[in-house]
C-alpha cells in the first residue's frame, strides 16, 4: 500500500540508446526533435559475424560480402529504412566492462563512408564501432578522440542506434520499433524490439 516513486539521475550512453545527430553536430536535431517515422520500420541486418572478434576490423569489403549474402536471398539494403550491423560481440561478454569497449571490432572510417553511402535514415550496432587507435585508447579517454565513424555517419542520418542486443535472434529482415524516451538530449536510452513473424 502507499505511493511508490523513484528518481533516476543517468548518463545517457550507456545500453542501448540512440544517438542523434545533435551529438557531434550542434546545428543537427537533438532527440526530442527526431521524426518518429524513421523509429519504426523494416530493419536489414548484414551479418558481420566473422568479424565478431576482439579488435577486428570491420572494411568496406566485408560490408560487401555481407551485403551480397542478402542479394543471394533476394533482399536488397532499401534507401531511407534501417541497417542493423550484427557480429554479436555482445555474446559472452559483459557488456557493463570496459573491455566490451575497449576490445571491440570497429569500423575503419571508409567502412562508415560504405555505410552512409547505402542511404539509411538509421545505422545500429551491436559494438563499439570506433577504431580504439592513436587518438584514444579506453573507454575513458573517448571525449577527447577524433571519434571518426560517428563524424563520418551522424551528419548523414535521421538517427543511429548503440549497443544492440540479441540481433542474431531475428533474421535478415525484421520489423523493429527503436523509440528513446523523449529527452532535450543529444542521445537517450531507447527500447528497441523486433516484432517477428510466427
Amino acid at each position: 500500500r502507499g505511493l511508490v516513486s523513484y528518481s533516476v539521475e543517468m548518463a545517457v550512453h550507456p545500453g542501448t540508446h540512440v544517438d542523434s545527430p545533435h551529438h557531434f553536430y550542434r546545428d543537427k536535431p537533438s532527440i526530442e526533435q527526431l521524426p518518429l517515422e524513421p523509429m519504426i520500420g523494416k530493419a536489414v541486418v548484414l551479418d558481420l559475424t566473422p568479424k565478431g572478434k576482439a579488435h577486428a576490423s570491420i572494411t568496406p569489403e566485408d560490408l560487401s560480402q555481407a551485403e551480397q549474402k542478402l542479394k543471394q536471398q533476394g533482399i536488397e539494403i532499401e534507401e531511407g529504412g534501417m541497417l542493423l550491423l550484427r557480429t554479436d560481440w555482445p555474446k559472452g561478454h559483459d557488456t557493463t566492462d570496459p573491455k566490451w569497449w575497449n576490445d571491440s571490432p570497429y569500423l575503419t572510417k571508409e567502412a562508415a563512408e560504405w555505410v552512409v553511402a547505402k542511404k539509411p535514415s538509421v545505422v545500429g550496432y551491436d559494438f563499439a564501432q570506433e577504431e580504439k587507435g592513436s587518438d584514444y585508447q579506453k573507454a575513458d579517454e573517448i571525449l577527447g578522440s577524433a571519434m571518426r565513424v560517428h563524424r563520418t555517419i551522424l551528419p548523414r542520418v535521421t538517427f543511429q542506434i548503440e549497443n544492440l542486443i540479441n540481433l542474431d535472434q531475428i533474421g535478415p529482415t525484421a520489423q523493429v520499433v527503436a523509440l528513446p524516451v523523449k529527452w532535450k538530449t543529444e542521445s537517450a536510452p531507447a527500447r528497441v524490439i523486433a516484432i517477428l513473424d510466427n
